[in-house]
This record gives C-alpha cells, sequence and structure tokens, in this order.
C-alpha cells in the first residue's frame, strides 16, 4: 500500500475519533470571528473603505440602538401630545363627554325655542293680534299654559342661581365689614401735631403730623411690611399690610428696623420721626390710610384726639 494511502487513512482515522463541537462552542465561535467590510472601488481597483468587525460588536450596536429608539418613542408618548393620536385609552371618556354636552346643547335650544314661542304669543295677544275666537280655543290654550309652565320653571332657576350669587356676595361683603369693625386703630405717632388735615380736593391724600425728633412711631395695627424705600420727595417710606384690604403708609420717617416681609403687631414700634426743616421746627410725618385700593381720611377711622 503506497505510503501516501496509508497516511490519509490514518488521517481519517484520527479524525473520526475527535469529539463533536458543542453548540455553544460553535456560537461563541461564530461571535468572535472577525470580519472585513471592504468598500472598494472597482474602476480603479483602490480600496476605499474597510472596517473591521465581529458578530458580537454587530448583536450589541443593534440591541442599544433598540433600546433608544423603544425608550425615545415612550418618552414621546407619555410628554408630548402624540398620546392623543396613538393611545386611545381617553376615547370612550371623550365620547361619553361629547354626547352628554350634545344632549344639554339640545335641551337648552329646546327651551330656549319654547320661552321664545311663548313670548312671541304674549306679543301678539298684547299687541291685540290673537282673534278672540282663538283665545278661546283649547288647543291654543293648552300651548300656551304649557309654555307658560316651562317658561316660569327656567325663569324660576334663573333667579335661585341669581339669589345664590347675590347671597354669596353679601357674605363675603358683611364678613369683610366685620373683620374691618372689628379693629380698632391706635394712633401712630402720640402726641403729636396736626400740621395739615387730610384734603382730597387738592389731591392731599394724607394728614401732616409734626412731633419732636426722635418721636417713636407705632403701627395702627397688626399686619405685615411691604415696603421701605428712600425717595427724594418722601424721605423714608413705610407701607403695612393689614387684614381687611387695609394699608397704612408713613412717609418722612427716621430711623426704622423694620424691612418687607417683617411681621408687626398693633402698637409695635415701627420707626421714629427724623430731623426738622430747621434747628426750631418739628418733623412731620405723612400718614395715609388706604382702604379696599382707595385713599380715606384716616380721621374717620382714628381718634388723634385733636
Amino acid at each position: 500500500m503506497p505510503i501516501d494511502e496509508m497516511a490519509a487513512r490514518k488521517k481519517e482515522s484520527h479524525s473520526g475519533n475527535e469529539p463533536k463541537e458543542s453548540f455553544r462552542r460553535r456560537l461563541h465561535r461564530k461571535l468572535t470571528n472577525h470580519f472585513k467590510f471592504i468598500v472598494f472601488d472597482e474602476a480603479m481597483f483602490h480600496e476605499v473603505f474597510s472596517l473591521r468587525l465581529r458578530p458580537m460588536n454587530i448583536v450589541i450596536l443593534l440591541a442599544v440602538a433598540t433600546l433608544v429608539l423603544v425608550g425615545g418613542t415612550i418618552l414621546l408618548l407619555r410628554y408630548t401630545s402624540l398620546k392623543t393620536y396613538v393611545i386611545t385609552d381617553d376615547i370612550p371618556v371623550l365620547r361619553r363627554q361629547t354626547v352628554h354636552l350634545l344632549t344639554q346643547v339640545d335641551t337648552l335650544e329646546t327651551r330656549l325655542m319654547q320661552n321664545e314661542a311663548y313670548l312671541a304669543v304674549l306679543r301678539d295677544i298684547l299687541a291685540g293680534d290673537v282673534a278672540p275666537e282663538k283665545m278661546q280655543d283649547s288647543v291654543f290654550v293648552d300651548s300656551v299654559s304649557k309654555n307658560a309652565q316651562q317658561f316660569i320653571w327656567a325663569s324660576a332657576q334663573d333667579s335661585a342661581f341669581r339669589r345664590q350669587v347675590e347671597q354669596r356676595q353679601m357674605e363675603a361683603l358683611q364678613a369683610a365689614v366685620t373683620t374691618r369693625s372689628m379693629q380698632v386703630l391706635s394712633v401712630p405717632v402720640r402726641g403729636a401735631v396736626m400740621a395739615a388735615p387730610y384734603d382730597p380736593s387738592t389731591d392731599h391724600l394724607w394728614i401732616d403730623l409734626s412731633a419732636p425728633a426722635n418721636t417713636p412711631i407705632f403701627a395702627v395695627a397688626s399686619g405685615t411690611v411691604i415696603y421701605r424705600d428712600w425717595t427724594p420727595e418722601s424721605g423714608n417710606v413705610l407701607v403695612i399690610s393689614h387684614p381687611g384690604n387695609m394699608s397704612t403708609v408713613y412717609k418722612n420717617v427716621g430711623l426704622t428696623q423694620k424691612h418687607p416681609g417683617d411681621r408687626v403687631s398693633q402698637g409695635e414700634l415701627i420707626a421714629t420721626t427724623g430731623l426738622g426743616a430747621s434747628a426750631t421746627s418739628n418733623p412731620v410725618v405723612r400718614f395715609e390710610l388706604w382702604i379696599d385700593g382707595a385713599s380715606v381720611d384716616p380721621q374717620d377711622y382714628i381718634n388723634f384726639g385733636m
């Protein structure tokens, strides 16, 4: 037997005895094998682009792209208006609401037509356009009576709703008046002399209180400081908001330690008077009282004892 034939048979016998490769190993080998992706220019016989790839990398890339695509789609459907075009869970609810609204509109149209017909009949009767024999007709009388009852029922509903709204407005007004009437306002500057009264005809919307320098200035009621600033016309200005839609303004004051947001109690020291225009004159504090956004005379609410 030739040596080559013997070698070939020996090789075949050895290959037949080798164990069969498992599926997991074959899959791992196929996924980890390297491949080369080449873009080749046939006209120039030149390699334009090449890329080494493994099937495992392609699988991972496709999985990441799928997750990004699915996540982006979920976010778009959850936080944008596309939800109404794709997810139809709310359609039955919207359909029921639409039917309910259409029913209400139809009912209102029917009542409106009945009321208009009744008013038209009344106008004809008052104008004398209805014949006497027709007024004795039982069908005509029943029609007018039925329309009148429906008209009166609708009017009664409107009247009840109007009374309810008016009652709530009166209760709110009464509560505001009661809150304001329970407030007894204190004198802002004790022992001060009124240098000028309240006179809205001359746009003098405050009273001038003259007192010696460094005289204490007190809050007329409990409230919250909402403004503090200095202006060339009014000097140091302090504004306090009080319950009952009331606010007080103190202008041309001296030293103050209050700031916007500070809570003050009635009779609490909020500032002192400043210096006078001259060595022989006392400083003047301008005091304003505002209720419901309108300026009022402080003497109508505070007993200055003058």
